[in-house]
């Protein structure tokens, strides 16, 4: 690799310089991001003309990694991995072009791809943005075990790509979304104790439940026991509104497997577990800001109590929920 050729840089004021775990990288040339992500026998190609300009922000959190990068220039990558990690890759590009992924065209809204992570090869015609999630495989198989998704096999990963339920991935991209912004607006909140099980905890169930898996009748239960499971879950999420709570913490405190309470969910409210969590809290906010005077109230505060800790996140989330935005709410005469 040629040093010479590879300008990489950490400014001052870099996103996460708080927080020796975050590392932002500019570049201006390939090396830079092979030297950065460490994929020494990985091919790196410029496939369209022009000077390249690319960002790489990666965020370890505990032994899980997340890297968000874009790139202005078209790319083809080839080469091997690191066996001992799942990668999971997601396209943050809206447009209705195809990407491929081991020469299979993959569809940029709503696929996963990338866990084989033994191979690659990538083509990428234009400019792309994108968050690869480094998972240990030992991590991930003991999630997968807990969740019992004994689908996820060494079949399913060969496959190297599949297509996300579509709630699940909005709320994917929310999460990395949500991360991201704390990496950059707040690093040290990212290096508290608790927070590398509570990141394992809500991601990595979040993402295995969001794989479709074949139904079969072992994943349901019976309508009066899944109206009684349900009740319970419910009622659990209004002891927990403003505490920490995941889909693993949840199913334990009922007794229950998690494929049962997503099927519960999926089947009477269209969405998983957690999605209703987040708009039950949502709701509670709202009902907040209109029992609250505006002098008294601060909106950020009060949303953070809540689990909202991203300000512009709790306030899209909240304008796409209620057609309106906190501080209207909060306005509006009772």
């Amino acid at each position: 690799m040629n040093q010479n050729k590879s300008k990489t840089s950490q400014p001052k004021d870099a996103p996460g310089t708080d927080n020796p775990k975050i590392i932002y990288r500019s570049f201006t040339h390939l090396d830079g991001f092979k030297e950065f992500i460490d994929y020494q026998k990985m091919e790196m190609i410029q496939l369209t003309p022009g000077p390249l300009q690319g960002e790489l922000l990666s965020i370890q959190i505990g032994n899980l990694y997340f890297a968000y990068n874009q790139v202005n220039q078209g790319l083809k990558t080839s080469g091997g991995g690191t066996p001992e990690y799942m990668s999971f890759v997601m396209i943050w590009s809206e447009k209705e072009k195809e990407y491929y992924s081991l020469k299979s065209p993959i569809e940029p809204q709503r696929t996963l791809f990338g866990f084989n992570n033994t191979e690659s090869y990538e083509v990428f015609h234009q400019g792309i943005a994108m968050t690869h999630v480094f998972i240990p495989v030992q991590t991930f198989d003991a999630y997968a075990d807990q969740l019992q998704r004994h689908d996820l096999d060494d079949n399913f990963r060969r496959k190297n790509h599949v297509n996300l339920l579509s709630t699940g991935t909005k709320e994917i991209k929310n999460y990395l979304k949500q991360l991201g912004w704390l990496a950059i607006k707040n690093p040290t909140f990212l290096q508290q104790p608790h927070i590398e099980k509570l990141v394992a905890d809500d991601f990595i169930p979040l993402l295995i439940s969001s794989i479709p898996m074949k139904l079969n009748s072992k994943s349901f239960l019976k309508p009066s026991r899944r109206a009684k499971l349900i009740a319970e879950a419910e009622k659990e999420m209004l002891a927990h509104l403003k505490k920490p709570l995941t889909l693993k913490q949840l199913a334990q405190n009922l007794g229950s497997s998690s494929s049962a309470l997503l099927y519960g969910f999926q089947d009477l409210f269209g969405i998983s577990p957690m999605r209703y969590l987040k708009i039950r809290r949502l709701n509670a906010v709202r009902q907040r800001l209109k029992a609250s005077e505006p002098e008294n109230c601060t909106i950020s505060i009060l949303a953070s109590e809540f689990g909202f800790y991203s300000p512009c996140h709790f306030t899209s989330d909240y304008k796409t929920m209620f057609g309106e935005l906190p501080s209207e709410t909060l306005q509006k005469k009772k």
